[in-house]
């Protein structure tokens, strides 16, 4: 049973190896055309409109507070000289060499 266990195996290696490349560029290509199909399978799925329907319903509206949004218009309309984002001047910079 060794034998001809052993015997397979070098008739299989021998095989492999004088045929390599064709062995891996077929594998290769057959990996591809195998994501290729699964792709285009994926993206001709059928839409289900009563599932569509369903996630439509669950989605909750958003409702945005006018007067929140009519305060920053006008905070960024108004005319500021001097942004509160400043540094006063007398403050030293700990960075600077």
């Amino acid at each position: 049973m060794q034998k001809s266990f052993s015997r397979f195996k070098y008739k299989y290696l021998k095989l492999f190896r004088s045929h390599q490349s064709f062995v891996v560029l077929t594998i290769v290509l057959l990996i591809l055309v195998a994501s290729v199909v699964r792709i285009n399978s994926l993206g001709n799925i059928p839409i289900d409109q009563t599932y569509l329907d369903a996630k439509l319903s669950e989605t909750k509206s958003v409702t945005f507070n006018r007067q929140a949004i009519e305060q920053i218009k006008e905070l960024n309309e108004s005319n500021v000289s001097t942004p509160g984002t400043q540094l006063p001047s007398n403050r030293e910079n700990p960075f600077n060499e």
